[in-house]
């Protein structure tokens, strides 16, 4: 299989991977033939590209560790558990977050046990629901910038708490300055920048985590040069767990389609961030 930008599917190509709605339905069906038709209803929806099979990529094999189906159950258990602490909704949101830690550790048992392949860093994401898939695929990165590192299993189970929820604080902020299609007025720019500190805050007192979890979800925007926020602190003064996680949080940022501009290369993610190091 290949991944096609959907402006360049064509009649006759075969969906190689199931494509999952914002409310966690399949969009595009592995198997389906593609058809006018096909490509008419599916232009309604902002997909910027499929994994598609056609003469081309007939012989090429995936065997991708994190599946599709995987990644859109953790990606809709953080949709439900943003959703209550957004409403203040006690009962909703535990139930939530323990569905949100079995997807953890299903990522993390993934990632541990089997052999990783370039096609699990990169996820393709609808722009309506990038808040929700961003930090799963953020994890997925984490995990596999832990496992090169040989962290322990229980390191790496902690490495994925801090990881899943390192955005947790964005569920306390409004939802007109998250979904803001234009550029962010100053104050909502240090509105948005208070996410990490008050994420921090919110995770340590109403949810039960690995202690050097949190750590992930404050530092996650500190940057080896002191420039980062909240604490602006720089080099070993940030946690490993923090420099793992705000590694993978800038990598997928760059590489993913966003309404303001068009999503770089892995490997230009990737040339950007030895640049910043």
């Amino acid at each position: 299989m290949r991944l096609v930008a959907f402006q360049d599917l064509v009649p006759g190509m075969e969906i190689a991977d199931d494509f999952y709605s914002i409310d966690g339905g399949i969009l595009a069906k592995k198997g389906a033939i593609i058809s006018e038709k096909y490509i008419e209803n599916l232009s309604h929806f902002e997909i910027p590209y499929l994994y598609i099979l056609d003469s081309f990529s007939v012989d090429i094999k995936v065997n991708c560790t994190i599946t599709s189906g995987v990644r859109n159950s953790a990606t809709q258990n953080l949709k439900s558990l943003y959703e209550a602490v957004s409403n203040g909704n006690i009962d909703l949101y535990h139930n939530a977050l323990q569905a949100c830690l079995e997807s953890v550790d299903q990522l993390t048992e993934d990632i541990i046990s089997n052999k990783i392949e370039l096609y699990d860093v990169f996820d393709i994401k609808m722009i309506e629901n990038y808040i929700y898939q961003q930090p799963v695929n953020v994890t997925v990165i984490s995990l596999i910038i832990g496992k090169s590192l040989n962290l322990s299993s229980l390191e790496m189970y902690r490495l994925a708490c801090g990881a899943f929820f390192h955005d947790i604080g964005n569920a306390l902020l409004p939802e007109s300055v998250l979904s803001k299609d234009g550029k962010l007025t100053e104050d909502e720019l240090n509105l948005v920048r208070t996410h990490a500190q008050e994420g921090y805050r919110f995770a340590k007192d109403e949810f039960n985590l690995p202690m050097r979890s949190y750590l992930a979800i404050l530092q996650h925007h500190e940057r080896y040069d002191g420039k980062g926020y909240p604490m602006g602190k720089k080099k070993n003064e940030i946690s490993i767990f923090g420099r793992i996680v705000a590694i993978a949080d800038v990598f997928d940022a760059l590489s993913s389609k966003r309404r303001t501009r068009q999503a770089l290369s892995p490997t230009q993610a990737y040339k950007i961030i030895l640049e910043g190091a």
